[in-house]
This record gives structure tokens, C-alpha cells and sequence, in this order.
């Protein structure tokens, strides 16, 4: 058996309590680096780490090799079903093989702390990606009220966001970045216009964007 956690943005108090046990029972713990690192892990598990690059491609050998053994907890930021190893790990293993145990997404504490509701926001992410479909993330803020993007690696998000901001649509609309949300080092700049954003520092492990149309979301609640 294959238990995925969404271990939130890694500190003790965004893990629920139920994602926080299956850790502590757990005998074989498999993870990125920064989420292992994160969390607390039980000191008789044996922690295998995913590779940094390539981590989409190792994740299921990897669970294969492990579960022949032993019952394998893949921890993951945030929540599994945001843009995680979920969807391919359940694919390939079945529904039957995995159990899954939610977490606090990046998108849900970004809504939070600009005080939006996140119902009908529209999602794409740009991790690992090189240029942006920009027609795909127009046509997406276009049909919601707002859209949130996850970035990767810092030194791509001051690339993304010029080219997003002079995209038409893109580029009028409101937007926030959050930095490493959850963390103590979390940041979040807020401008008028997605260009506002080009000057902000772009420095952290973990980015989400939020663009919305004048006239959005509004108020959380």
C-alpha cells in the first residue's frame, strides 16, 4: 500500500492531525528533499529521497522498488491534488493500491492571506516550464474570476512574469505573488496591474501568482 500525504507547506501547525499520524506510523518515507527536510520524521523510517531533477520520471520506480518490501508513505507539499506526484503515482499503482490524505494547498493560504475566495479560480502551473502558453492563460482568466499560477525555481518567475505582462489581458489584470507561503519566510507583493510585479523580489523556493479581472472575487466569505 501506497499512502500519498500533503504535508501543507511543511510546518507542524498546517499538518492535520491525520496526515500527521501517518507519518509518525509510517516505516518507509519517500519525498523531495525540501519536504522531507521540512517535516519530522520518525527516526526508525528509512527516508528515501527523490532526485531533484527528473523527480516526475523516478517517482514511480522508486515506489515500485520500495513497496515490494514494505508499505511506502510519499509525502508531498501542499495537497496532493495541486499539482503534485498524486495524480501520476495513482495512475499507475490504481486507486485501490493508494490512499491519500489532504493537506493545505498553496492556492488555499494564498487565498487566505488576500482575504479572496479561491471557488471557480481558474489554475495552470509554470514549473519547469520555459515559456508560457500565453493564450491558454488568457483564455483561463477570461472564463473565472481569477487564476492562479505556481511557479518553480526563483530564477524563472522574473522571466514569466515580464512575458505574461505584456500579454493584454494578463497584464490588466490585479495580481499578488506569494513567496514561500506558510514558511517563515513567507512574502507577498501586491500591485494594481501584473507589470507592478516586475520589480519585486523574486527570490524564494516556492511562488504562487494571482491575476484577477477588475470586478473579481472579492472578500473571503
Amino acid at each position: 500500500m501506497i499512502t500519498i500525504v500533503g504535508a501543507g507547506p511543511g510546518p507542524a501547525e498546517y499538518m492535520t492531525p491525520e496526515a500527521s499520524s501517518a507519518i509518525a506510523d509510517s516505516r518507509v518515507v519517500a519525498g523531495g528533499a525540501r519536504v522531507l527536510n521540512a517535516v519530522r520524521l520518525p527516526r526508525s523510517a528509512r527516508r528515501v529521497e527523490l532526485p531533484a531533477s527528473g523527480m516526475a520520471d523516478a517517482v514511480v520506480p522508486i515506489l515500485e522498488n520500495e513497496s515490494r518490501i514494505s508499505d511506502v508513505t510519499l509525502i508531498v507539499s501542499g495537497d496532493p491534488g495541486f499539482y503534485s506526484l498524486a495524480k501520476k503515482v495513482i495512475s499507475h499503482f490504481g486507486r485501490k493500491n493508494v490512499t491519500v490524505i489532504p493537506g493545505i494547498s498553496s492556492l488555499q493560504l494564498m487565498a487566505s492571506r488576500i482575504c479572496r475566495s479561491w471557488v471557480g479560480v481558474a489554475s495552470d502551473t509554470l514549473h519547469g516550464r520555459d515559456i508560457p502558453d500565453m493564450s491558454g492563460l488568457a483564455v483561463k482568466l477570461r472564463a473565472s474570476p481569477a487564476l492562479a499560477v505556481l511557479f518553480g525555481a526563483s530564477e524563472e518567475v522574473a522571466g514569466h512574469i515580464g512575458r505574461m505582462a505584456r500579454d493584454d489581458e494578463l497584464g490588466a489584470a490585479r495580481a499578488a505573488l506569494g513567496w514561500d507561503l506558510g514558511l517563515p519566510e513567507e512574502r507577498i507583493f501586491e500591485a494594481s496591474c501584473l507589470s507592478g510585479l516586475e520589480g519585486a523580489e523574486h527570490k524564494g523556493r516556492l511562488a504562487l501568482l494571482w491575476l484577477e479581472k477588475k470586478g473579481g472575487v472579492g472578500d473571503a466569505g
